[in-house]
């Protein structure tokens, strides 16, 4: 019996499974994922679109921006941050074109040499 019990305690509960498009990774094992959804107006029936922002926890710090990954429920890991990653679900294609200072500068592109 204590064996069945040492298992089941190294289970993490899953509480709620979401998808989201990494908006940012700019911090230390921490991503913003961005989470669209609808919802219809009480009154007037209309769909509206809406989204949430959520701090996620990123141990490997494997998540890039624009990928999208599937997060769940936590304990809370600081004030803002209760979410944790458990995979990412499509990689974000990588930039073709890379924007040049001159591009930035002017506001438009770069004379061909």
């Amino acid at each position: 019996m204590p064996e069945a019990t040492i298992t089941e305690a190294h289970d993490r509960a899953l509480l709620r499974k979401i998808l989201g498009v990494v908006a940012s990774d700019k911090g230390h094992k921490t991503i913003k994922v961005v989470v669209n959804y609808q919802t219809r107006h009480p009154k007037y029936g209309k769909y509206l679109k809406r989204r949430t922002v959520l701090h996620v926890h990123d141990e490997k710090n494997e998540a890039k921006e624009g990928d999208t990954v599937e997060i769940a429920e936590c304990r809370p890991l600081s004030k803002t941050k209760h979410h944790r990653l458990l995979r990412i679900v499509q990689k974000a294609p990588e930039r073709a074109v890379v924007v040049s200072a001159e591009e930035v500068m002017t506001g438009k592109a770069p004379e061909e040499r």
